[in-house]
């Protein structure tokens, strides 16, 4: 495999100013993206379309399906926007989180539950200030997120592991609380987000891929090695039994977890996806986002090991079935290898985690040695 989006790495808008692209995501004509774009020396990100090989750039601050943007810009800086789909807006120790007005009213519902839960527990999460329809304010966390504290020389290995084992075991706990009576009946009122709804999204993001590659002759073989592993994945996740279904942070990553002082607890961010899954939907993102920083070489093999070590000791306390571990990993791994093909930046990463996809090559299951692979 060796085909890549063409996606450039920066972009030069109508008045011949130069963007970089930070990120960027397939649209449903092939060749065309949507990108978040940022540029040295202007604070915050821009929105914008790349369709037919021209820019069309969002206008400062507007996006027609974020309407709560145009009213929430001019307080802080734009630090998120992803065109028509979502926008943050930092002001200063606040966050403004802007959804599509007819997404909103379940984004803050699953972050008002889960602030309620987390406050009850082990972790901080961020207070919801205010909501209005489209737009949600919160709190800002203390700390710093691992994946900064991942490749930060003033923080030991043994430290950076320790930091991990205190997430594993208040992890556990956290679980064992949302099955109290005392949060059942809240947490349940959560989506579930079922093996097939997994699926479903994974196969969203796959057709994608595939409709960008359909007419390239080059990624022919990719296109092969991709519709072979989705459907293995698929095969693979449906025929074994599901464990229960526990609450989900949704998109659970380094990125998500914050630390400040050893005797202070952990904090979570993020419950835009908030429900209900199987523990090992959460447990192996986790553990492939991990896989990701150490080829992004923003954790050495040593702090890969240990962080891994805390995942998956949290998955065996947790009574995680190895191959349902497995089987979400593996769909992590695709989903995120197609993704990444979008990445200009992080092309090599991608076809790896394809490679790796298409020839079926699991990581260490939850039953398995942490240490055996890096």
């Amino acid at each position: 495999m060796s085909w890549h989006p063409p996606v450039p790495l920066s972009v030069q808008d109508a008045e011949g100013a130069q963007w970089l692209v930070r990120r960027a995501w397939p649209e449903p004509t092939a060749g065309d993206y949507s990108m978040e774009l940022a540029a040295p020396g202007r604070a915050g990100v821009r929105a914008a379309h790349f369709r037919a090989g021209a820019l069309e750039l969002l206008p400062q601050g507007s996006d027609r399906r974020l309407p709560a943007l145009a009213q929430v810009e001019p307080l802080g800086e734009v630090v998120v926007h992803r065109a028509h789909k979502r926008a943050v807006v930092r002001a200063g120790d606040r966050y403004f989180k802007i959804f599509r007005p007819r997404q909103s009213d379940e984004a803050a519902d699953r972050h008002t539950r889960t602030y309620a839960f987390l406050a009850a527990g082990d972790f901080l999460s961020p207070e919801v200030v205010s909501y209005t329809r489209g737009c949600l304010l919160i709190t800002a966390l203390p700390g710093r997120p691992l994946f900064e504290l991942g490749n930060d020389p003033a923080v030991s290995d043994d430290e950076f592991e320790a930091i991990w084992q205190k997430w594993s075991r208040g992890w556990v706990r956290q679980q064992s609380l949302a099955g109290t009576a005392a949060f059942r009946s809240s947490l349940a009122a959560l989506a579930p987000r079922t093996a097939a709804v997994e699926l479903e999204n994974l196969q969203r993001m796959v057709d994608r891929w595939l409709l960008h590659a359909q007419d390239v002759p080059a990624a022919r073989a990719q296109q092969d090695g991709v519709s072979s592993a989705a459907g293995r994945i698929a095969e693979q996740m449906l025929r074994t039994r599901p464990d229960p279904l526990v609450w989900s942070h949704g998109d659970l990553h380094d990125k998500q977890i914050f630390a400040t002082a050893p005797d202070a607890p952990l904090g979570l961010l993020d419950f835009d996806e908030a429900g209900l899954a199987e523990a090992a939907a959460d447990l192996a993102n986790l553990a492939v986002h991990l896989e990701l920083r150490l080829r992004q070489r923003r954790l050495t093999a040593e702090r890969y090991r240990g962080a891994r070590r805390q995942v998956i000791a949290a998955a065996e306390e947790l009574r995680v079935t190895p191959a349902r571990f497995d089987a979400y990993a593996d769909a992590a791994r695709l989903r995120l290898g197609c993704l990444y093909s979008f990445r200009p930046q992080w092309a090599a990463l991608a076809e790896d985690l394809l490679h790796q996809a298409a020839d079926g090559r699991a990581s260490v299951s939850a039953a398995g040695r942490a240490d055996a692979r890096v």
